[in-house]
């Protein structure tokens, strides 16, 4: 079981978007049109975004980005959020793959107008209305695959309890652009808001009911109990993604994944509770090669119980304010495959998704440390993407990746180790 400083700290994070939790605020911003679809094959260009667009961090990688959105649905699982017993298990995924460098289509919306809202209104994030169309991704969509490289590793990643899968839109584009298929789950009621592509919208309705910030010893272990019972159902879904994955490779009716994805290299990786689950589903399901989790306490049913002896890689790296955790420590130390464990400096838990640059872009500087920190922005952004990169390069793609070695003087804000 978890102590309860750790648990305190989790129930801080999932307040994170609360109203009182960003205070300063904004001024005016103005929108931009939608972007126009050039080939890709022209590059990324040099023109600097108009003013007030805030361009995420460009891909490091050699090719260009597309991505789709699919809605699934589990008709072996019923939904335990809802009431009617009828309800199948429904999700959102995101795709974010290499892409043909001659394709054309427009560039992908950051959010769509509906989790624009929920972020001003549900997350508090005090912002003008549209703000979100002042947000320039690099993926577009409509784009082939690229045959250059394929079939594709892939992987499979998961958003922070209460979060949306774009606040990681920066690693995910990352990625793959060095030619990995990404598919990034939204976990149905368990994230701020999922939008269906038939225009659905389902707010935030998780059955793990979050105490208040002055709970009891008794209420927070309860909480911490229903969190590690939950676990199971991100994995489902995960796993649930990975066999539709597997059938699209085959024959998938659209034609974008038939015969381009290489499910004999397959990882899994998550932030805060999505790292959980990736740490769950390596033991659960040996299709997994390898885990990430990103400054994730690791909920699960063996929690306590001396952690998973995962067979798997796995690296676990850590905001500078995470607290001695016992499920950290217990799974570190009983990991059967090549371990690694990262502490970055000066970061908090929201460091490592896109949160800290549109919060700086729109809101200042100095906002909100205690969940975004205090480390440049850009350089989080880096040093997330070096690091997750060189794990996957390694042990999902099986080359080499010296990064993995020891310690970088590169990256002197990153505490490194390794095992055995």
């Amino acid at each position: 079981m978890f102590h309860s400083d750790v648990s305190r700290h989790a129930l801080c994070l999932l307040a994170a978007f609360s109203a009182s939790a960003l205070l300063a605020g904004c001024g005016a911003q103005d929108a931009v049109p939608p972007h126009e679809g050039d080939p890709v094959c022209t590059g990324w260009g040099d023109e600097a975004p108009a003013d007030g667009v805030l361009e995420l961090p460009r891909p490091t990688g050699p090719h260009p980005v597309g991505t789709q959105i699919r809605a699934l649905t589990d008709s072996a699982r019923g939904e335990e959020a809802t009431e009617d017993p009828d309800d199948r298990r429904e999700l959102v995924v995101q795709l974010f793959y290499p892409a043909d460098p001659c394709g054309t289509g427009q560039l992908a919306q950051y959010l769509s107008p509906e989790e624009g809202d929920s972020r001003r209104t549900t997350g508090g994030l005090p912002i003008e209305d549209g703000f979100e169309a002042s947000i320039l991704t690099h993926a577009r969509v409509g784009v082939p695959l690229a045959e250059d490289g394929a079939p594709h590793p892939v992987l499979l990643f998961s958003h922070g309890f209460g979060m949306l899968r774009a606040d990681y839109t920066s690693l995910l584009e990352d990625l793959a652009s060095h030619g990995f298929v990404v598919a990034a789950i939204s976990h149905t009621y368990d994230t701020e808001l999922t939008v269906f592509p038939d225009g659905r919208a389902v707010p935030f309705g998780s059955v793990v009911l979050t105490p208040a910030m002055d709970a009891s010893e008794e209420e927070i272990e309860a909480f911490s109990q229903a969190m590690n019972e939950h676990v199971a159902v991100w994995v489902d879904d995960a796993r649930f993604v990975l066999d539709e994955l597997t059938a699209a490779a085959q024959d998938d009716p659209g034609g974008l994944l038939t015969g381009r994805l290489d499910l004999e290299r397959v990882g899994v990786l998550g932030h805060s509770y999505g790292g959980a689950m990736a740490a769950e589903a390596c033991a659960r399901d040996d299709r997994f090669d390898a885990g990430l989790d990103i400054d994730g306490s690791l909920f699960g049913p063996q929690n306590g119980a001396g952690g998973r002896s995962l067979a798997q890689p796995f690296f676990i790296m850590l905001a500078t304010d995470h607290p001695d955790d016992a499920s950290i420590d217990e799974t570190y130390g009983a990991l059967n495959g090549q371990g690694y464990r990262a502490r970055v400096d000066d970061t908090a838990h929201l460091t490592f998704s896109d949160l800290p640059l549109v919060v700086e872009h729109f809101l200042g500087e100095g906002v909100a440390p205690e969940l975004l920190g205090t480390l440049d922005p850009a350089r989080a952004v880096e040093i997330t993407k070096a690091y997750t990169r060189a794990f996957v390069q390694a042990h999902v793609r099986g080359e080499a990746a010296p990064l993995l070695d020891g310690p970088s003087p590169e990256y002197p804000e990153v505490a490194f180790e390794k095992r055995p």
